[in-house]
């Protein structure tokens, strides 16, 4: 048996022995691909019967990684982790360790259910970082549209009393940097991003019936000064999810003192849908350096 296969057997051997998983766990075989283990279909949680999954892309040495969680978009109705496949390649040949998950989607449970998915994702790979050679405190998180707003939840959220960092101590971050694109950011906020269908759909009704947990349901409102550093890149022209959202959450940014940077592409629509290409590129190589220079602990000012 050879040194890495010998590995992922150590590795499979912990995990599908953790308590915590009980005998319901299913997952793929782990397999190479450009010495990266990709390891399918984890099951990270079972809400009711619904198997929530997670993929993970596992540099394939003996190191300690940090890592990237990925949360896709979708309207909170759509999407899958599926299509983070490349990029969780790209992140492990760079020495991150990347899981894209699913969640429950709103045609399954509206809110808060995605939320508490995402979080108990989080909390999967943080207490399985030793058998997964990964670090727990160096966690990144991305995601684009729903999957923006969702990180940013998760980047904003405090922690648990139960959540502890390496050393023992409360968390106070879950993550250690952020980037999302054309993310939603303020349901309360005076613009059509709260009326939209997939929104409505996501909270379970219009906002007049629960202003409340529109609020609650926004990242802004959980902005303080001790968050992480966000990137986030949005189109002017985006009809889904209005440019407006970025402007609410740089100001509430600028106002708490968290590092952040928004790159617009200007006349680019939902997605940067025909924004200028070259202006696109820059921007998403940007994302790259972004959270490859925090994760990688070579930091930004």
């Amino acid at each position: 048996m050879s040194e890495a296969v010998l590995l992922v057997a150590l590795v499979l051997a912990a995990l599908f022995t953790t308590p915590v998983w009980g005998d319901t766990l299913k997952a793929s075989d782990p397999y190479l691909v450009d010495g990266v283990w990709v390891w399918e279909d984890i099951e990270y949680g079972n809400v009711d019967g619904h198997a929530l999954l997670l993929d993970a892309y596992l540099p394939a040495d003996r190191e300690v990684h940090p890592a990237v969680i990925q949360i896709h978009g979708g309207g909170w109705r759509n999407g899958s982790k599926s299509s983070f496949r490349a990029s969780g390649l790209d992140y492990a040949k760079a020495g991150v360790a990347g899981f894209a998950i699913d969640y429950r989607l709103s045609d399954v449970a509206t809110y808060p259910a995605a939320v508490d998915d995402c979080l108990a994702a989080i909390r999967w790979v943080r207490a399985h970082a030793v058998d997964l050679n990964v670090d727990p405190d160096r966690l990144g998180l991305e995601g684009g549209s729903a999957g923006g707003h969702l990180v940013l939840l998760m980047a904003f959220m405090e922690p648990g009393p139960e959540d502890l960092d390496a050393d023992g101590n409360r968390l106070t971050n879950f993550a250690l940097c952020v980037a999302a694109k054309n993310p939603p950011t303020d349901f309360t906020a005076d613009d059509t991003m709260h009326s939209h269908p997939a929104a409505v759909a996501f909270m379970g009704g219009p906002r007049e019936q629960a202003p409340e947990r529109y609020a609650e349901a926004s990242p802004v409102t959980y902005v303080s000064p001790d968050d992480p550093p966000v990137f986030f890149i949005h189109g002017t022209a985006d009809r889904t999810v209005p440019y407006n959202q970025a402007l609410v959450l740089q100001s509430r940014l600028e106002e708490a003192g968290i590092p952040h940077e928004l790159v617009t592409i200007e006349g680019a629509g939902h997605g940067l849908s025909g924004g200028d290409p070259q202006q696109i590129r820059q921007g998403m190589a940007r994302w790259r350096e972004f959270m490859l220079a925090h994760l990688l602990g070579e930091g930004e000012g």
